[in-house]
């Protein structure tokens, strides 16, 4: 594959990449008009964040499994059909049952594609741009945040609702154009029996490495599940300038995967243990100044310029502990990362859920704290566990991308 071509399959999956972030993430700019529309509690309708990461967490190895053995070229146009027509079908949700069972699926489907996103690219393009590619692959979900989330919202206070995910499945038409042209046709199916995947969820470090990204992402999505309403009720902003503020909130995210970069290179779980004890100071700040507009939006954009700091350092662990002590599991360690993170987004919104039931909206940023230092624990126990060699050490380097088979 020629240069620019890889250069179009990176963009090609990264616009997808992004369709799959604002479908996921979008759902929290409308909370406030499903809970409306629908006639439930605002817990209730932040289940649907955590039902959609439950979905993803559990989903998305069987759905890989199930369909190791069709070509990826065909599985990931199948799981994105799938994630666009489920988007348009949420305009004929009238019950909170029917618009779960869409979330489900939906999740299902996410999950099935960005795992195939990062399997094709870590095969199609030259091995020293592979990093870059799943990166910029990964990097589309903050864009999400920066411009999916902030449009939905607007596209639901001014429309409707269901109107977010019809607008979002008109946008994922292109990158769906794009893959079929530019996806390589000769892609191979997986190597490995589901049997091989699950035997990384037998070994207990690997559960504890698990632990990091699914704690480090219960604390940033316990605030972001329930951003709108801390925006609305407790700072006091108009409804018309909340998508400016998660605007900005997007556009500090994009910041978080440059830092997160700077954590993952040398010795990386030092700097990430350090990371979570930062993060629990700022949602300390935020527990104070909630109530008030300007320090509390200072508080918030901190939050964004770390929400997706530690996921690179956290892949890489992942990745180090896998394939040192299950190497025959080593094709399927790429779902690791999304399957945790999914776990913690879904534990993250459902402690909100509670905490937002038990006291309000305004007991959300200390639960953050707690998570936050629960992270640090964890990662300062993995830290002791093992010792990962620096970057430029003199170990053999492990080619952990998915093998084609003939």
């Amino acid at each position: 594959m020629t240069r620019k071509r890889e250069n179009l399959l990176i963009l090609t999956l990264t616009l997808v990449s992004f369709v799959l972030g604002t479908t996921e993430y979008v759902i929290v700019g409308v909370l406030k008009e499903i809970e409306t529309y629908m006639k439930v509690s605002l817990a209730a309708a932040g289940a649907l964040v955590s039902g959609f990461a439950i979905a993803y967490a559990i989903g998305t190895p069987f759905a890989v499994a199930f369909l190791a053995k069709i070509p990826r070229r065909n599985s990931i146009l199948i799981g994105f059909a799938v994630v666009l027509a489920l988007n348009v079908l949420t305009i004929f949700s009238t019950t909170f049952f029917s618009l779960m069972i869409i979330r489900i699926v939906s999740a299902v489907a996410c999950g099935l594609t960005i795992s195939l996103s990062i399997s094709i690219a870590s095969d199609a393009v030259n091995r020293e741009r592979r990093g870059e590619a799943i990166a910029w692959i990964l990097g589309g979900f903050s864009i999400a945040n920066v411009l999916g989330v902030p449009l939905g919202t607007f596209i639901g206070q001014h429309l409707n609702w269901s109107m977010t995910f019809v607008v979002t499945a008109c946008i994922g038409v292109v990158p769906f154009a794009f893959m079929f042209r530019i996806l390589p046709r000769q892609t191979m199916t997986i190597a490995g029996s589901f049997s091989d995947q699950m035997a990384l969820f037998m070994k207990p470090r690997i559960l504890l490495a698990c632990l990091i990204p699914v704690l480090g992402n219960s604390c940033i999505f316990v605030i972001f599940t329930y951003i709108t309403p801390l925006l609305g009720q407790s700072m006091g902003i108009p409804a018309g300038w909340i998508s400016v503020v998660l605007l900005i909130y997007g556009a500090c995210s994009i910041l978080s995967n440059w830092i997160g970069a700077k954590i993952a290179k040398g010795d990386f779980l030092p700097k990430l243990k350090w990371l979570f004890v930062i993060q629990a100071a700022i949602f300390l700040g935020l527990s104070f100044t909630v109530s008030q507009l300007w320090l509390g939006l200072v508080f918030l954009f901190l939050i964004g310029c770390l929400s997706s700091s530690m996921s690179a350092a956290s892949q890489l662990y992942l990745f180090d502990v896998s394939g040192e002590i299950a190497p025959n599991s080593r094709p399927f360690a790429s779902t690791l990362l999304p399957v945790a993170a999914n776990v913690g987004i879904a534990l993250g919104s459902g402690v909100g859920g509670l905490a937002v039931n038990l006291g309000g909206v305004n007991w959300v940023p200390p639960v953050a704290v707690i998570l936050a230092l629960m992270a640090f624990v964890i990662t300062s126990i993995c830290q002791r566990s093992i010792q990962l060699k620096p970057e430029g050490a003199t170990s053999p380097k492990v080619d952990y991308s998915i093998p084609s088979t003939n």
